[in-house]
């Protein structure tokens, strides 16, 4: 099987196709760290002439990595059709989309927890856990976000209901939309950031011992108060309100 590389009437491989997806991956791979990052924060509107220049490639692999990065829920188009910019949601609207994550990250965990971890998987979630442990103190946001979102997306893409797949971009979405105030010492206090970092990650460990433990209610009850915990606290607010630095309302070139 050759996957995603296409082959000339000849049987040879076109070269030029394989190149142009792996630059489509690096510009993506790009953009999602500086989401991640914050140096693209939630509300930035993505300049296609400004971006293309800073990463060094032609608008056509931006244009492709947008699309994908839309359909992943990190970026979406804006003002009316004309703005690509990164996902940031209202509170109210983002207080809906945590309500549905607490029932589709509950029943993720029951059904996780009713079909056991193979010896990979519990693996993979033990390395996550020990990264948001090692990231925590001293805070390393960027390393943090992408094991704490990687936790959550494990869960619910091994537990055995393939319809859930289709709620992965609502869980990067959610999630990301946490990272702003998270990754702003100066708002939160060092303090605050601390007890919810520690607090955060109690909860999931206490995820992934039930589902490994193989019980499916103390599962389902531990990630739905994981959930609802954020949906107690002031965060959604925060989250909501835009970061300085970003360009909404810009055109995208």
């Amino acid at each position: 099987m050759l996957g995603d590389r296409e082959l000339l009437l000849d049987g040879e491989i076109d070269l030029r196709s394989v190149g142009r997806r792996r630059l489509v991956d690096d510009v993506i791979s790009h953009l999602r760290q500086l989401i991640l990052d914050q140096e693209l924060p939630p509300g930035t509107a993505l300049l296609q002439t400004e971006l293309a220049e800073r990463l060094g490639v032609s608008r056509t692999p931006l244009r492709e990595a947008f699309r994908i990065l839309e359909r992943e829920g990190l970026v979406k188009v804006a003002n009316g059709n004309r703005t690509i910019e990164v996902a940031r949601f209202g509170a109210a609207e983002l207080r809906e989309l945590y309500e549905v994550r607490e029932v589709i990250d509950g029943l993720a965990a029951r059904l996780l927890a009713r079909t056991g971890l193979t010896d990979e998987l519990d693996g993979e979630l033990s390395a996550l856990l020990a990264e948001m442990d090692t990231t925590a103190e001293p805070f390393q946001p960027s390393r943090w976000f992408q094991a704490h979102l990687g936790f959550h997306v494990r869960i619910a893409t091994c537990c055995g209901n393939s319809q859930l797949h289709t709620m992965l971009n609502l869980i990067r979405m959610t999630t990301l939309s946490l990272h702003g105030p998270l990754h702003d010492r100066a708002e939160l206090g060092p303090v605050e950031l601390a007890e919810i970092l520690r607090v955060a990650q109690e909860q999931h460990y206490a995820i992934y011992e039930s589902i490994r433990d193989g019980d499916e209610r103390s599962a389902e009850s531990h990630a739905r108060r994981h959930i609802r915990a954020t949906l107690h606290s002031n965060l959604i607010d925060q989250a909501a309100i835009p970061r300085q630095g970003s360009q909404v309302d810009q055109p995208s070139g």
